[in-house]
């Protein structure tokens, strides 16, 4: 619900003679797409391998040595195994294979964390060019940023110092699994996780149905750790009770933040509003016309609600959306 950290794409090195052939053929049998080095760190996919293009004759790569970048859509392995199989491995004269690379997010003191993780496995805080210049192959680097790392990073998303471990990158993240949490929670100084409940009705009893909505946009928003959800009852007026569906939210946002997404997230395109979803910090209920923040001009919830999906929307892939639409077509039909 909330990523911390993932592996970057595997980097590969191609000494070759022939780097236009060599360009002309992993762009035209493998997808390749020859790219600026910057924006293939933007566009490469954790399972992508950027491959980088260098005349033969040097045992340690510069990034000034780079004559092309080609961004494959492959994992390495299966790109390696590729070469051989379409015979145009002749056109290389030799390879290696670049420092594994991890991308951890960071909050508040980015500093502290990137201190503590290069105290803890002993390694060298340093620029990415330099981490790459010095590193080898049984090494890891890890890039760290403050924006959340579910999503493709280009290279000015990363803060400008990592840190160059002796380690190789499988055994590094095995590491990192149960420890990067306590990493994370060094950077807090004035800042605390929010422990958030949001309670779902729906006059329809669609209730899977909203939740796995609501899931879907926390889960693409990146905005925190569901931590339980129940059954549960609410009492809107006096002597009424209506149940409803409990889910608890660790989160770093404010929960203003939290109830602009909600507020969203309860209307169509249209303004129409499907679902009830409330929010609880601290035992007591936040009501909308906290959320209006700048959008004074409002007078309706449903106006803001309008502007708050657009919000929402604006910061799904293509995939979120087409998923998204889907669920609220079936969220419709169960009205009929």
């Amino acid at each position: 619900m909330i990523s911390i950290l993932r592996n970057g794409p595997k980097i590969i090195v191609f000494n070759s003679f022939y780097i236009d052939k060599l360009v002309e053929a992993i762009s035209g049998q493998f997808g390749g797409i020859v790219s600026e080095l910057n924006a293939a760190f933007e566009t490469a996919e954790e399972d992508h391998t950027i491959v980088l293009l260098c005349d033969p004759g040097k045992k340690s790569i510069q990034i000034s040595d780079i004559k092309e970048t080609i961004v494959v859509p492959l994992p390495s392995d299966k790109l390696f195994s590729c070469l051989i199989n379409t015979k145009i491995s002749y056109l290389i004269e030799d390879s290696h294979i670049s420092p594994g690379l991890l991308i951890m997010r960071t909050v508040g003191d980015h500093h502290r964390i990137i201190k503590s993780v290069s105290e803890t496995y002993q390694g060298s805080i340093l620029p990415l060019n330099e981490c790459f210049n010095r590193g080898m192959a049984n090494q890891s680097i890890i890039c760290f940023t403050n924006h959340p790392v579910n999503r493709n990073l280009s290279l000015e998303d990363l803060h400008t110092k990592h840190v160059l471990i002796d380690m190789d990158v499988y055994k590094l993240q095995r590491k990192m699994r149960s420890q990067v949490l306590h990493f994370f929670n060094e950077g807090f100084q004035d800042k605390n996780w929010y422990d958030l409940q949001i309670r779902i009705f729906d006059r329809y009893s669609q209730y899977m149905l909203h939740y796995e909505r609501l899931l879907l946009i926390l889960d693409a928003l990146d905005v925190g750790l569901i931590l339980g959800e129940s059954w549960g009852k609410d009492h809107p007026r006096f002597l009424m009770s209506v149940l409803v569906y409990q889910v608890r939210l660790f989160t770093l946002l404010d929960p203003i933040e939290i109830k602009k997404i909600l507020i969203g997230l309860e209307h169509l395109d249209d303004g129409t509003r499907i679902i009830d979803l409330d929010l609880i910090y601290r035992g007591n209920k936040i009501e909308w016309p906290r959320a209006i923040g700048e959008n004074k001009q409002q007078k309706s919830r449903n106006a803001l609600g309008m502007i708050y999906r657009k919000e929402v929307l604006s910061k799904l892939n293509e995939e979120e959306k087409n998923l998204l639409t889907i669920l609220e077509e079936k969220v419709i039909e169960s009205r009929y």
